[in-house]
């Protein structure tokens, strides 16, 4: 009778194991043989992987990416303080204008090319033009002449970067700024190696086989258009001694029950949560909560006679219950926002304080029912009305329609004679409108590029394009104004200068922050290493490893 078909029979007898008749001798006193844990991650995306180029990615997934396969002039560790990656040393004179940077001499693109300067160069300059259609060349606006380049007024040629030597990069800026290197740890300032880019031509990072790269990592599988890919271990990567893993298995899955039930099954070591699977998990040993850099408010036209009255305004943020929104609504870790912009942006030099907390205005972010009827009553009085009618505009995603319908509730269930109509449509279509001034009251987020508070507050300044309310504010302009510029490096009396234009903003309620954005992840307690960004909640897989 077959051994394999055979029900087998286990017996051990005096260190003699008896399967189906057939013995093996073993040795008691033996240790088992410790097999090695494969290093190795399988994870996956919400949606696809667009681009590998540096200069054209737009979306989360592909510089997710791209920060595992490349490397830039510096990383930002978990507190988002940029350390040192390619640059070795970095000197800045001439008031903050001037950044002299060296770099490390090993740094290899993954065609064998060294890393120079000279890759730095490139890259800006091409992501500048106005050809290459980049849509993240506002983050270089701090350079000199980059604003004119972007306007097709100057050739690329003069943008202020240059390579002084093989390795040393030199940067001018128009004006200085405190968070520059910050910034410049961003995938849009990575480098690109140009004998590939002219080797490939448009079609450079429209796949693997297409791209070359300098990072801990190399991407092989993708095609341009398959929902699956692999992270190997880069050779020639310059520190690739503290790189642990072997392998990162990525694939799309766009159904976030499908994910999960993969991660039960021990076939995805990380999964976010969505819906129910947030209250499931609250007590999950593995859970982990990850801030998403971004603030979720509602923005007023106030070039509407009724979304401009401050009054009402405010009686609007004071009717809402925050936790209830965040508990009870969003579901996913988010936090009920107290001041516009979100935790871990920027520390009190003196104190040690959040932002966020110094950014407090009494009775602006909290729900008082009594004051907010107060305020209401004293709009209707203003606008010489017995009874409102509001239209809030939102995206038609499940989360935007819950959030709209929950704020809907709350507003006309305190303030009393308050009408709330919804307006769901495509972001698109949303974000068109609001952009024509087509709106009174809009529900919408604004996602940071990197910790800093100018990079919510910027966007309520008079001339900013993004000021879609069209909030005016002298007092808040000048203390922008004096964040940006005299008090640009030095950081207390910066720092008093956001702290101001923050409260000027909540006291004017400019706009009515509502949550800091968060994300519920479970991740598998064998996977160690793994850097967790606190402001964004980002990933590095660099010094990850498999226990």
């Amino acid at each position: 009778m077959s051994l394999f078909t055979h029900k087998k029979s286990l017996l051990l007898i005096g260190g003699i194991i008896i399967i189906g008749g057939i013995a093996f001798t073993v040795n008691a006193q033996s240790k088992p043989t410790k097999t090695a844990v494969a290093q190795r991650l399988n994870l996956y995306e919400a949606t696809a992987l667009t681009t590998l180029d540096v200069s054209k990615s737009t979306d989360g997934v592909s510089n997710a990416q791209l920060s595992q396969v490349n490397e830039g002039l510096y990383r930002l560790d978990k507190n988002s303080q940029p350390v040192n990656a390619l640059a070795k040393k970095t000197t800045i004179t001439n008031g903050g204008k001037t950044y002299l940077i060296d770099l490390h001499k090993n740094g290899y693109w993954s065609n064998g090319q060294a890393v120079t300067a000279h890759d730095f160069v490139y890259a800006w300059k091409r992501t500048v033009t106005p050809k290459t259609k980049s849509e993240f060349t506002y983050r270089f606006t701090n350079i000199k002449n980059a604003s004119a380049i972007i306007a097709g007024k100057k050739a690329p040629s003069t943008l202020g970067v240059q390579a002084t030597g093989k390795y040393q990069l030199k940067i001018t800026l128009s004006k200085p700024a405190a968070y520059f290197k910050k910034s410049l740890a961003s995938t849009i300032f990575y480098p690109l190696n140009q004998t590939a880019v002219k080797k490939y031509g448009n079609k450079y990072g429209t796949s693997a086989k297409t791209t070359v790269f300098n990072g801990p990592f190399v991407l092989t599988g993708w095609t341009g258009t398959n929902d699956h890919w692999t992270l190997k271990k880069n050779p020639h990567y310059r520190d690739k001694k503290v790189v642990k893993l072997n392998q990162i298995n990525y694939q799309v899955l766009k159904s976030g029950t499908t994910a999960y039930n993969l991660y039960q099954a021990n076939k995805l070591d990380m999964v976010t949560l969505t819906g129910e699977q947030n209250i499931q998990n609250q007590h999950n040993q593995d859970l982990k909560t990850l801030s998403a850099g971004r603030v979720g408010f509602i923005q007023y036209n106030q070039k509407d006679k009724v979304a401009a009255n401050q009054a009402l305004r405010t009686a609007i943020s004071l009717a809402i219950n925050r936790q209830q929104l965040a508990n009870k609504v969003l579901e996913n870790g988010s936090i009920a926002a107290k001041s516009f912009g979100v935790h871990d942006m920027l520390k009190n030099p003196k104190t040690g304080t959040d932002f966020i907390d110094d950014a407090t205005v009494k009775n602006t972010a909290t729900t008082n029912l009594p004051l907010a009827k107060k305020d209401y009553q004293t709009a209707l009085k203003q606008l010489k009305q017995s009874h409102l009618d509001l239209t809030i505009t939102c995206g038609d995603d499940d989360t935007s329609h819950q959030v709209a319908e929950f704020l809907q509730g709350q507003l006309t269930s305190h303030l009393t004679g308050l009408k709330v109509t919804i307006k769901a449509m495509p972001f698109t279509a949303m974000l068109g409108k609001v952009s024509q001034g087509d709106f009174q009251l809009n529900l919408t987020s604004w996602g940071m590029d990197f910790a800093d508070p100018s990079q919510a507050l910027t966007i309520l300044t008079s001339k900013s394009n993004s000021n879609m309310g069209h909030y005016q504010s002298k007092p808040y302009d000048q203390a922008m104004t004096a964040a940006e510029g005299v008090d640009a490096m030095t950081p207390t009396t910066r720092y008093q200068a956001l702290v101001k234009a923050a409260k000027t903003a909540m006291t004017d309620q400019a706009v009515t922050p509502l949550y800091e954005g968060r994300s519920h992840v479970l991740v598998k307690s064998r996977v160690k290493g793994v850097v967790y960004n606190k402001f964004s909640g980002d990933m590095n897989f660099r010094t990850a490893y498999v226990k």
